[in-house]
């Protein structure tokens, strides 16, 4: 397991908090509130495999698109070389705001974490409206708008791009055709409603247990509090991100940085500029010191569980079971495990204890920097 090494520099403290979005600030669709239900079908031939999908899905959404629960059934039928395979598959998503929910009918249990994808939509819009953002997108990826369509009545665009061909209806995509790599894929809304009323229940997911992404339980009763809590924080952040940004590309103009050259590159002199720009505009140094100290102590609380977890493995599907649990963000995946390995992973975890008394003293973001080891 690698120590996670603190680097402050200007894109950390500009990503630390751009990726980070308030759902008042995006709006992923055009209408605020719908349910929407498809089918499924594919088929194809790819290196002698023969592939046959069939499912259905449901979409619900609320807030603009805010909130939204994707429930996903499919049976994939393959066969290979006259063998049968049959493989059945059942998942429900469920973002609501910053966070995501991710249902496993298969393990019965629920994750909850994040919500990265919310996160990348606002440093790609930047507080606009994401229909204008992705088709932004597809212009600079290649993608055509080649006239329009109609899917249960309501007129759509339709675009292609990289052997698809979608349908999209303020910004919600009500038909996508593919044919990539001898696979055809086509996915159309059969019944869809927009604007309507909804209610706790028609977000509601199966009675699984809830984890949080570290394998720890959560308590189903706090859920909505904690989720309250943590979208109030990511607003707070992303408006703290958006006024950082604001001073760095001010000062970034203000050093005559060519802001209009594709292949201009920003000096040393400017990235200094830059990351004072953000360092004021985010409270000053030793707020942020003080911020990146609580992180880390957070961390360091895990510690001794961490330890215990490693110190037991004996195999190295052990281990790696306490990759996934600690370090699910980038885990390592070992195929050797033994007391050498686990003398090593073991020591960098006491490394990463030992710098405490060295981070208590830092009252900047060099000293805080050069606590920890380097690479």
């Amino acid at each position: 397991m690698k120590v996670k090494i603190v680097k402050i520099s200007v894109m950390l403290l500009l990503g630390s908090s751009l990726a980070l979005v308030a759902s008042d600030q995006i709006k992923l669709y055009g209408v605020k509130s719908g349910k929407i239900e498809y089918s499924i079908r594919g088929s194809g031939n790819i290196m002698g495999q023969t592939i046959q999908t069939i499912g259905k899905k449901r979409v619900i959404f609320d807030d603009y698109g805010a909130k939204n629960l994707t429930e996903e059934s499919k049976v994939e039928k393959q066969v290979i070389m006259g063998q049968k395979k049959i493989t059945k598959m059942h998942s429900i998503t469920y973002m609501n705001e910053g966070m995501l929910y991710t249902a496993d009918f298969g393990k019965k249990r629920i994750t909850r974490m994040e919500n990265m994808g919310m996160a990348m939509a606002g440093m790609m819009g930047g507080g606009k409206n994401m229909q204008q953002t992705g088709e932004k997108m597809m212009k600079q990826m290649g993608g055509k708008k080649t006239g329009t369509d109609k899917v249960l009545g309501y007129t759509c665009d339709v675009w292609e791009l990289m052997g698809t061909k979608q349908c999209i209806y303020k910004g919600i995509t009500l038909s996508l055709e593919s044919n990539i790599m001898g696979i055809k894929t086509r996915e159309v809304a059969t019944k869809a409603a927009f604007d309507i009323p909804l209610s706790k229940e028609d977000f509601k997911l199966p009675d699984f247990p809830v984890y949080d992404m570290y394998g720890q339980k959560l308590d189903k009763g706090s859920l909505a509090h904690m989720d309250s809590q943590q979208n109030a924080a990511m607003s707070q952040e992303m408006a703290d991100g958006q006024k950082a940004a604001e001073a760095a590309m001010d000062a970034l103009q203000k050093s005559g940085f060519d802001m209009n050259n594709p292949n201009a590159k920003v000096s040393k002199a400017q990235e200094e500029a830059m990351q004072k720009a953000v360092i004021a505009a985010m409270g000053g140094e030793k707020a942020i010191v003080e911020q990146e100290k609580q992180k880390i102590y957070v961390e360091m609380k895990k510690l001794p569980e961490i330890k215990k977890c490693y110190a037991n493995a004996n195999t190295a599907a052990q281990a790696n079971a306490c990759e996934e649990k600690y370090n699910s963000e980038y885990p390592e995946h070992y195929t050797v495990w033994n007391d050498r390995k686990k003398r090593e992973v073991l020591r960098d975890l006491d490394q990463f204890e030992n710098v405490l008394p060295c981070m208590e003293k830092a009252e900047t973001i060099n000293a805080l920097q050069s606590c920890f080891p380097q690479e």
